[in-house]
């Protein structure tokens, strides 16, 4: 369980995870004020949608990225990760509640980021002209928060699946005694 197998990880989330990118950067899908209700809704579920599938195949996303011989390689990591779970639980559900402080803490990162340099601003040409948007969506200060959100996104996901890695890696003896979850 090293830094190296973490970062390669994360390198290979980065990359998997590229439809998630294209969405947050959709700021008619992401933001309120910047679009309609009903492409909110659209956003939100697909959000949850590509956060639920990254984190499934977070292991797979370790196995490509840092494979150990016929034991931890892509076609096999979703099935490693079944035992992981099957057999050590409480192990599996710390490796998830430390993704989801990472993820959490990535929320709270881009939320100062937004509140540091705002994306959106009220509309003064709404006020001479009401069929004017409200607001003025900043696209570079909305990257901005899209990418850290993105990064710190990717993180939890690779931190999941290289804990998951290692639990699964763990000398056989650790995993073939009964459960105590």
């Amino acid at each position: 369980m090293t830094t190296r197998t973490l970062a390669r990880t994360w390198l290979a989330c980065l990359a998997g995870c590229l439809p998630l990118l294209v969405l947050l950067l959709v700021p008619q899908l992401m933001r309120s004020r910047a679009g309609s209700e009903q492409l909110l809704i659209l956003g939100t579920g697909l959000l949850l949608v590509l956060l639920t599938v990254a984190f499934v195949l977070a292991p797979v996303m370790a196995a490509w990225s840092a494979p150990v011989g016929r034991s931890w390689e892509p076609r096999t990591a979703l099935r490693a990760t079944a035992l992981v779970w099957r057999l050590r639980k409480r192990a599996a559900t710390t490796a998830l509640v430390a993704a989801i402080a990472v993820y959490a803490a990535g929320q709270v990162v881009g939320y100062w980021i937004g509140a540091a340099v705002p994306y959106v601003s009220d509309n003064p040409e709404h006020l001479i002209d009401p069929d004017q948007p409200l607001w003025v969506i900043h696209y570079p200060a909305y990257l901005l928060q899209a990418v850290v959100l993105y990064l710190a996104t990717t993180l939890a996901v690779a931190v999941y699946g290289w804990r998951i890695r290692a639990l699964s890696l763990q000398p056989a003896a650790a995993t073939t005694t009964a459960p105590t979850d």
